[in-house]
C-alpha cells in the first residue's frame, strides 16, 4: 500500500492511451448526442439542453455507475 493513502483507496494503473476506461468519455458521448449539429439560440438554450442531458446522472447513482466499465468497477472494489 502506498504511504499516505487511506486504507480503502487503491491506485489503478491504466494503459497510456485508454479512452474506453475513462468514464468521462462515455459521458461526453452522451452529451454530444444531444448537442452535436444543433444550433442553440442563446446560452440559456444551450444550458437547458446540457442540463437535460446531465440531469439523469446527478439523479441516479446507477446511471453514473453505467459510465464505469465492469473491469474498472471490479478493480476499484477489489481487496488488495
Amino acid at each position: 500500500m502506498d504511504a499516505g493513502l487511506p486504507e480503502r483507496i487503491h491506485l489503478l494503473p491504466l494503459p497510456p492511451y485508454s479512452p474506453e476506461l475513462n468514464p468521462i468519455e462515455g459521458l461526453w458521448d452522451q452529451v454530444q448526442d444531444v448537442t452535436c449539429n444543433r444550433r442553440h439560440e442563446s446560452l440559456d438554450a444551450l444550458q437547458e439542453t446540457l442540463t437535460a442531458a446531465l440531469r439523469p446522472f446527478w439523479e441516479s447513482p446507477a446511471r453514473v455507475l453505467s459510465l464505469i466499465h465492469y473491469w474498472l468497477h471490479a478493480q476499484a472494489n477489489a481487496t488488495p
